[in-house]
């Protein structure tokens, strides 16, 4: 079980006390493996169009990445593990590398499963944004447009200044590239990896994570909540989005319904466009699933928050217990039913174990889920369906030629 870091394409470590695989070593025996890459404008920095000696610069932390899984294909059997069964997963940009990586010729066959946990990308950078990022950061850094050798010259903190006030979002892979030809599931599942079967899903309330500290939100009031939903959605249907979500929360708060608004906007809405074009490959099977446990943290305020899962995951619930809460005896039987999917999933290819329901595969037609949550884990068909369809009705926040940063990041 190979685990790809959160913080998008820019920060992050492996070496996260989160993500911690001891535990669920000791319980399922499995071998969990943990990388560091490059990140940033170290990693994604694009300068193909400046110099042939630098195509696919804008795939050098991919790169990283899969030279990690050539080094678990020809030793990961001195540690126990299986070659032929390796798994990818990661959280957040882990999912969205893990998303990429699907889409990665050069990694072809050096994995044979991969979970998405809220990070569906569905596309990455064109060549026009990627070029003009590029040119912002020599600019800032006062040098002359194309003079690559200048640039290897600059000190790696004036880089991180520099590429800071130069990106306006992040540094991240860019399609029609040597080492990544295509978007990877826009318009379609990409065909490098059809037989690797998938995993995706995410948390109830993703948004809160982020905007938990913004006091503008926790305020929110009737007219601003109007204003945000505008934003995430539209100004023309802004006022019916918030009356469909009152109706179906009536007991939520502003703030609440903004959290499920924004989350329904982007992580749930992507996931379930990734999970049902990877269905319709027909390759291999995709099964979904959104993950419900409301925290106990500060009176379950913030719902189900972006990485609610991953201490779950990893049955690492004392370490997660700033997000999550103080373990339970009930919470500790969650983590052993969501630990023991993603450990079967990377045996098998397939999530099920004896103790959570049957868990079918996922399509766009019935679309059956598996909700993780407390007391028990249970089977819906299209859950949230008219949040997702409304949704759907504006399309997905990927397909603008930057992803936008979620609000209140």
């Amino acid at each position: 079980m190979v685990w790809l870091h959160g913080g998008g394409f820019s920060s992050g470590s492996g070496g996260s006390p989160w993500y911690d695989g001891t535990h669920i070593c000791q319980r399922e025996d499995v071998v969990v493996v943990t990388i560091n890459h490059r990140l940033n404008v170290f990693g994604y920095c694009y300068l193909d169009h400046l110099s042939d000696e630098f195509a696919g610069s804008s795939s050098a932390g991919m790169l990283d990445i899969t030279l990690a899984l050539q080094w678990v294909k020809e030793n990961i059997s001195q540690f126990g593990g299986d070659p032929d069964r390796v798994m990818i997963f990661g959280e957040s940009g882990g999912g969205r590398k893990t998303s990429v990586m699907m889409a990665f010729p050069e990694a072809k066959g050096l994995f044979h499963r991969a979970v998405v946990q809220s990070g569906s990308a569905l596309r990455m950078d064109s060549h026009d944004v990627a070029a003009e990022r590029t040119h912002n950061l020599f600019k800032e850094l006062g040098l002359a447009q194309g003079d690559i050798g200048a640039l290897q010259q600059i000190s790696m903190d004036d880089l991180l200044v520099a590429s800071r006030k130069a990106a306006h979002s992040q540094y991240r892979p860019v399609t029609r590239t040597p080492y990544l030809p295509a978007h990877p599931f826009d318009p379609t599942a990409s065909d490098v990896n059809p037989d690797v079967p998938m995993m995706i899903g995410t948390c109830r309330s993703e948004l809160s994570l982020f905007m938990r500290t913004d006091s503008n939100i926790l305020a929110l009031d009737e007219d601003g909540l109007q204003k945000m939903a505008a934003g995430l959605t539209s100004t023309e249907q802004a006022s019916e989005v918030v009356s469909t979500y009152q109706r179906i929360y009536p007991d939520a708060d502003p703030t609440e319904i903004i959290y499920r608004i924004g989350t329904d906007r982007g992580y749930f809405l992507d996931s379930t466009i990734q999970a049902a074009r990877k269905s319709d490959q027909s390759g291999a099977p995709a099964y979904y699933y959104t993950f419900n446990r409301r925290t106990q943290v500060e009176g379950g305020r913030y719902v189900t928050p972006h990485a609610s899962e991953i201490p779950f995951v990893l049955h690492n619930l004392e370490e997660g217990a700033n997000i999550g809460g103080a373990p339970t005896p009930a919470s500790t039987q969650l983590a052993d039913r969501v630990s023991g999917a993603w450990a079967a999933f990377a045996r098998t290819g397939n999530p099920n174990h004896s103790g959570i329901p049957n868990w079918p595969t996922y399509d766009r037609e019935a679309r059956k889920s598996m909700i993780l949550d407390e007391p028990e884990c249970y089977i819906e068909s299209d859950p949230r369906s008219e949040e997702r369809k409304l949704m759907l009705s504006f399309g997905s926040q990927q397909y603008g030629e930057l992803e936008p940063t979620p609000t209140g990041r």
